[in-house]
């Protein structure tokens, strides 16, 4: 299979993900994505126009079976998300049969975004990120005082790269915890989880549906430097301090 782009221990593929995974022959340590947000599935995950709650299940546990044959049991992973698809993420790992032994969503991180974004009467400030982890994973060196919870100023509104783009700060972060050398992201979109692998030395392979997305993130990995490229709108004093702090509890290891 002919990468999109390839350069400094970092590949991107063009292709729909269970296709592109069906034909990925090395075996990764973990994986940092961000699937469509779309509950109910539909045209977000390029599979179907259908809206209906089976056929996202069915999707998306197909995903599972390969994120989890690629990484292997002693594997892990972040999939941010949300209260709406929170559950079913995590029922896209349950085994078909009763087992112990299977990958599982034990925890939660949030990544608090230092800013109020929609929602009525309460206003959204924050993004959820899944733990997924393999039976035989052995917990990377993170400190047992680490809180779930995340501090980083990330703008609700537009973005320069991608309509959900996420904190490359954060991105950064949750790489660095998998405690892998090689990083899979299969809905790369415009490749903040490769250009946070890049920025600590880390391999990394990301898959995209869209080529306009795969030529982004090739031109963002082009750059020697961790893209901290302001939100393409903001109204807001705090854009001037943007990316500048990522803030947990102390003892978690850079």
């Amino acid at each position: 299979m002919k990468p999109y782009h390839q350069n400094a221990g970092v590949t991107i593929y063009h292709g729909d993900c269970l296709e592109v995974m069906d034909g990925i022959a090395e075996r990764f340590d973990a994986f940092v994505t961000d699937p469509p947000f779309a509950f109910a599935g539909g045209l977000s995950n390029g599979r179907s126009s259908i809206v209906d709650d089976q056929f996202f299940a069915f999707w998306w546990r197909s995903v599972c079976q390969k994120l989890t044959g690629l990484c292997g049991e002693t594997g892990c992973g972040f999939i941010w998300c949300d209260w709406r698809t929170a559950s079913s993420f995590a029922a896209g790992f349950a085994p078909r049969e009763q087992s112990y032994d299977f990958w599982r969503i034990p925890q939660m991180l949030h990544h608090y975004r230092e800013m109020p974004g929609q929602g009525q009467p309460f206003r959204n400030s924050v993004d959820m990120i899944a733990y997924a982890r393999g039976p035989k994973h052995k917990d990377p060196p993170i400190s047992n005082t680490t809180h779930n919870f995340i501090s980083s100023y990330w703008y609700y509104g537009k973005h320069l790269h991608h309509p959900a783009e996420k904190c490359p700060k954060v991105a950064e972060q949750l790489v660095g915890w998998t405690g892998g050398r090689l990083i899979l992201d299969p809905f790369m979109g415009s490749g903040t989880t490769l250009v946070a692998a890049k920025a600590r030395g880390i391999r990394a392979v990301g898959i995209e549906l869209e080529e306009r997305y795969c030529e982004i993130a090739a031109k963002r990995l082009a750059q020697d430097v961790l893209d901290m490229t302001p939100a393409a709108e903001t109204p807001f004093a705090e854009a001037a301090d943007y990316g500048a702090g990522l803030s947990v509890v102390p003892g978690v290891p850079d």
